[in-house]
């Protein structure tokens, strides 16, 4: 299965879900009732997409696996080949050896086996002797059971030679038949590109029976977890069920978590109280705490010599003393004195004393004006309409 495929195939199971999750949404028209109806709903169709678009996809996920591990694992692999005795074994062996990531190719022997048992030992030790006399490039020959033998070659041997000298021994020396050849071979080859090298020798008269190295055991590992065919379709089900009920109840999962966002911004009684501001300033934008760049502190002593001093600066200010505190009780003691005594004078006949009255007089006011000027007047705030 292509990439293009599998993601057609992708895309039709995700409109399934879709159209369960839809179909679930409708729940103010059809009613809370109608639950067991979605429910199963959601189950046929689940069932049915994983039937027809997951296991296919399930299927050919040891393939997308092997591909995606190669990728990402280096070394090498040894992979276990059975060359077929039909053809020429050398050259097959040469053409193995030829492809591209394929670094050497080691064999030790071939296997024959003869349809029946030799009818004596003497016979058999005759025509063991004789094989191996036929090829100086046998080195020994082990009897694998009672109708099996290994006949094991030099390094430098030539395979087909071998396997001409065992068809002469049994055209010559013996009456038992030849029941069947084989010769195996081990590949040592890179592990990223094994998949294209394994192609490429199935094209060679070669089969392949096993593949060890780290590639393989990292696949297997991942394979343990893979699910089946069956295993995808019910969990294409379950899954269509999760669907349908998380559309029929996304409008109430919805509104709990409003709720409950409203619940987090209302603020408590005691948040309410700290939060309270004078009428009118509720708008108004906070103060930056950020220091303006040409402002300056009046409590620095660098103040005193600065240009930028104004009406109501600390440039004339002077701390009073013992001394001023007692200079102001004597005048006010002083002052109340004068009062008294010209209230015990009287009023006066002399007219030309009437201007010092009138100064007298002139001087109470000012005095009072000036006290009614140091009293501490509160602002007049005229309340903003609401």
């Amino acid at each position: 299965m292509d990439v293009i495929t599998v993601i057609i195939m992708l895309v039709l199971f995700l409109l399934a879900m879709i159209f369960v999750f839809s179909s679930a949404l409708l729940t103010p028209y059809i009613g809370k009732k109608n639950l067991v109806t979605v429910v199963i709903l959601g189950l046929v169709v689940g069932i049915v997409a994983g039937a027809f678009l997951a296991a296919p996809m399930v299927e050919d996920l040891p393939d997308v696996t092997r591909t995606i591990v190669e990728e990402s694992v280096a070394g090498t692999d040894i992979v276990e080949l059975e060359l077929s005795t039909n053809g020429n074994l050398t050259e097959i062996i040469n053409n193995i050896s030829a492809i591209d990531g394929v670094e050497k190719v080691d064999y030790t022997g071939i296997t024959f086996k003869v349809d029946e048992q030799f009818a004596t030992d003497n016979d058999k030790s005759r025509f063991l002797s004789f094989l191996k006399g036929a090829n100086e490039n046998i080195s020994s020959i082990d009897e694998v059971a009672n109708d099996t033998f290994y006949v094991i070659m030099n390094q430098d041997a030539d395979p087909q030679g071998i396997l001409d000298s065992i068809y002469y021994t049994f055209g010559q020396q013996t009456y038992t038949h030849l029941k069947y050849t084989s010769m195996q071979a081990n590949a040592t080859v890179k592990a990223n590109n094994i998949t294209k090298i394994i192609a490429a020798i199935g094209e060679n008269d070669a089969v392949v029976l096993n593949i060890t190295g780290p590639t393989e055991d990292m696949i297997n590992q991942i394979n343990k977890y893979l699910p089946n065919q069956f295993n995808a379709v019910i969990l294409s089900g379950l899954l269509g069920v999760v669907v349908a009920l998380a559309g029929f109840f996304v409008d109430s999962i919805f509104t709990l978590i409003n709720k409950f966002r409203k619940k987090r911004r209302t603020s408590s009684d005691r948040e309410r109280i700290k939060r309270k501001v004078v009428p009118g300033t509720e708008n108004r934008k906070t103060r930056s705490r950020k220091a303006s760049k040409d402002s300056i502190d009046i409590f620095d002593e660098s103040f005193n010599e600065s240009p930028k001093q104004t009406i109501g600066s600390n440039r004339r200010f002077k701390q009073l003393t013992e001394d001023d505190l007692k200079q102001k009780k004597n005048t006010a003691s002083t002052d109340i004195f004068e009062e008294e005594k010209k209230s015990k004078k009287g009023f006066s006949l002399n007219p030309f004393k009437k201007s010092s009255d009138k100064k007298e007089s002139s001087k109470k006011a000012t005095k009072k004006n000036a006290k009614a000027n140091n009293r501490r007047k509160a602002p007049r705030v005229r309340p903003k309409r609401k």
